[in-house]
């Protein structure tokens, strides 16, 4: 029976110069960011300029756009995307990103105004099949949240992410609003595999961009994969930590099953390999609060890992 979190406070050089702030808070407690990553398969990323509010995309958006993607169904995730340096937008762009942590595609186009974008293929996209429109997307996007009306750590921690990957030969930057996990800012989300990387500084963020750019999942800073339950997410960090298999795409199948006393067994293959996971949840941890988002308390739970084994052919 392993709590496999960090022990409380967390070494991270990363977080806000604000005594109070929620990355700061978060640090001191010693608040795991394992398998935290929002649940998404399908993601909308839509170029636009800002500012942008607290309620941004919604707010921003024509209504019309946001209904239709909020009735698609299935996991999706709606953000708005800007280039760090260039706000001059005349056709914004649009790209769609889908991952089931199996299979992914993306596609990308651009329109002459947002109210276009009503057309888009949403629901057949969010069942994960790749429409014909625009055109196919093979290079990586890496979208740094600096969504500072949303959260004040989100702008300080993230904005020093996106110069620094500005070195980083390859890399397709975008800035993009609340993605998820104020709290384990600077966030980046690399897709369309949909990987979190969270607690990054500048130097880990470019360590970590280039890693995923040659094809492997580097753990240090992993929060998890989007497409995956939070379950299937602790399995897989754990797996890659024991074997050393980091390739991006070597998860070939993921099944999940609930355990009477209330565990989940993950059955994953990853690289040829079968394992079963068994995974449950801890008690709640003492909750805390923060200066970002006064009066409200933070609860949280570790995640308990009871067994990893790897399965036999006789075994399936």
């Amino acid at each position: 029976m392993t709590p496999h979190s960090g022990t409380p406070a967390i070494e991270n050089h990363q977080t806000s110069r604000r005594c109070d702030a929620c990355t700061r808070r978060s640090s001191e407690v010693g608040e795991s960011m394992l398998a935290r990553a929002g649940h998404a398969q399908l993601w909308v990323l839509i170029e636009h300029p800002g500012p942008w509010p607290k309620s941004a995309p919604g707010a921003v958006l024509p209504d019309a756009l946001v209904r239709r993607i909020e009735s698609a169904g299935g996991p999706v995730r709606l953000a708005l995307i800007r280039r760090p340096r260039d706000r001059n937008v005349v056709e914004p762009r649009w790209i769609l990103a889908w991952s089931d942590g199996v299979r992914q595609w993306m596609r990308e186009g651009t329109v002459a105004g947002y109210g276009d974008l009503v057309n888009l293929p949403f629901e057949s996209s969010a069942r994960g099949e790749e429409p014909d429109v625009g055109v196919a997307r093979h290079s990586q996007i890496f979208a740094v949240c600096t969504h500072g009306k949303k959260d004040a750590c989100c702008a300080e921690l993230g904005r020093p992410i996106v110069n620094a990957l500005a070195a980083v030969d390859g890399a397709d930057v975008w800035e993009c609003t609340h993605i998820g996990g104020d709290r384990f800012a600077a966030n980046m989300i690399a897709l369309p595999a949909g990987l979190y990387f969270s607690r990054l500084g500048p130097e880990s963020a470019v360590v970590t961009a280039r890693e995923v750019l040659s094809g492997r999942v580097p753990l240090g800073h992993l929060r998890g994969r989007a497409a995956l339950s939070p379950s299937a997410q602790v399995a897989e960090h754990i797996l890659r930590e024991r074997t050393g298999l980091d390739a991006i795409d070597a998860i070939e199948q993921v099944c999940e099953t609930t355990t009477p006393d209330g565990s989940v067994a993950v059955d994953m293959r990853i690289a040829g390999r079968d394992y079963r996971v068994l995974v449950r949840q801890g008690p709640p941890e003492p909750a805390f609060r923060h200066g970002c988002v006064a009066e409200t308390a933070v609860t949280w739970h570790r995640w308990i890992i009871d067994s990893v084994d790897e399965r036999s052919i006789a075994d399936r």
